[in-house]
C-alpha cells in the first residue's frame, strides 16, 4: 500500500471566494493518509495568491502557464499524484466530514476500482441544502448501463455525470485513462464511461459526502453550440473505441436523441436573441419536442415562487 492513501486533486479557476474552503475541507479529512494537489488553471483573480499562502506540508501547488480547462488541470494533478487513490474536488466545492474515510472503507470492503457517493447541493441563493439524488441509497453498484441511463437529460436537473468519484490510481495507470483535454463540459462523464467500459467495478457509498455549490445568482447552465458538438463527437469516439453491449447502445441512442433535442433548443434560443423569428418558428416546426424546453426556465421560477 502506498504511504499516501488518497491524492486529492483540487482544480481552480477564478474561485478566490471559495478555494481556501475547498482546501481546508480536504485537509480536515480524518482516518486516511492524504496529499492535496492544488492545480490552478491560470486564474486571473486572487486565487493563486491564496493558494501560495497555504503552508500545510500536505499541500502541493501547481500553477498552469495558460488556461487549459478542467480536463488539462486534472490530468496535471494525476501526473503529480502519489496516492493509491485519486479523488477530485472542484475549487468552489467542498468535502463533508468523514467523506474520504467512508469511501476508502467502501473500496476495501467491495474490492472496487471506483467509489462514488451522493452529493449535497448547497444553494447560496436561499441557503438550502439537499441531496442531489433522492434514491441514491438504493444503489450498491453502478454499471455502464446505469451510468448512461442516468445521463439522459441535458436541459435541467442533475445527472450522474455530476458524481465525483474516488478512483484507483493503479487502474488509471493500467488502462492509461485520462481526462480528454479538449472537453471542458462533461469531462467527468467521459472519464467514468471509459473506466466502466474498461471493466472497472464501481461501488456506491449511499451517504452524502461532497458539497456541490450552486452560486448565488447563477442560472441553469445552457449548453453552447460548440459544447453540444464536442459532447456529440466525444460520444461517437467512445463508441468507436469501446465495445459495449446492446443495452448500452440502446441507451446511448436515447442519449443522442436528447442531445439533438437540446441542440435544437439552443438554436431556438439563439434565433430569439438574434430576433430571427423566421428561423425560430422553422425550428419549432421541425423540432416540436425541443420547443417544450423553452418553458422550463419559466416553470423553474414559478416553482420557486410557491
Amino acid at each position: 500500500m502506498s504511504a499516501i492513501d488518497i491524492s486529492v486533486i483540487i482544480t481552480s479557476y477564478n474561485v478566490e471566494r471559495y478555494i481556501a474552503r475547498a482546501i481546508e475541507s480536504a485537509l480536515a479529512q480524518t482516518g486516511v493518509g492524504l496529499e492535496v494537489i492544488v492545480v490552478d488553471d491560470a486564474s486571473n483573480d486572487g486565487t493563486w495568491a491564496i493558494i501560495e499562502g497555504i503552508t500545510d506540508p500536505h499541500v502541493k501547488k501547481i500553477q498552469l502557464p495558460g488556461n487549459g480547462g478542467p480536463s488539462v488541470a486534472r490530468n496535471a494533478g494525476i501526473e503529480a499524484a502519489t496516492g493509491a487513490w485519486i479523488a477530485v474536488l472542484d475549487g468552489d466545492d467542498q468535502y463533508l466530514p468523514g467523506r474520504l474515510e467512508r469511501l476508502l472503507d467502501r473500496a476495501r470492503n467491495t474490492h472496487a476500482d471506483i467509489v462514488v457517493d451522493n452529493l449535497t447541493v448547497m444553494r447560496e441563493e436561499d441557503g438550502q441544502h439537499f441531496p442531489m439524488f433522492r434514491d441514491f441509497a438504493k444503489r450498491q453498484k453502478l454499471t455502464l448501463e446505469d451510468f448512461i441511463a442516468g445521463n439522459q437529460n441535458f436541459s435541467r436537473g442533475f445527472a450522474l455525470g455530476y458524481l465525483k468519484p474516488m478512483i484507483s490510481a493503479a487502474f488509471l495507470k493500467e488502462k492509461n485513462i485520462r481526462y480528454q483535454p479538449d472537453i471542458r463540459i462533461g469531462e467527468d462523464y467521459l472519464l467514468m464511461m471509459e473506466l466502466l467500459a474498461s471493466g472497472a467495478v464501481c461501488a456506491v457509498e449511499p451517504k452524502e459526502g461532497y458539497g456541490y455549490t450552486v452560486r448565488a445568482g447563477s442560472i441553469s447552465h445552457r449548453l453552447k453550440l460548440a459544447d453540444v458538438e464536442r459532447i456529440r463527437s466525444a460520444d461517437e469516439r467512445f463508441f468507436t473505441q469501446y465495445k459495449v453491449g446492446a443495452e448500452a447502445h440502446l441507451l446511448q441512442r436515447q442519449r443522442t436523441e436528447n442531445l439533438e433535442k437540446t441542440y435544437a433548443y439552443t438554436l431556438m434560443v439563439d434565433a430569439l436573441k438574434d430576433q430571427d423569428y423566421t428561423k425560430f418558428f422553422t425550428l419549432m416546426w421541425e423540432f416540436p419536442a425541443a420547443a417544450v424546453l423553452l418553458w422550463q426556465p419559466v416553470w423553474v421560477r414559478v416553482k420557486r415562487l410557491f
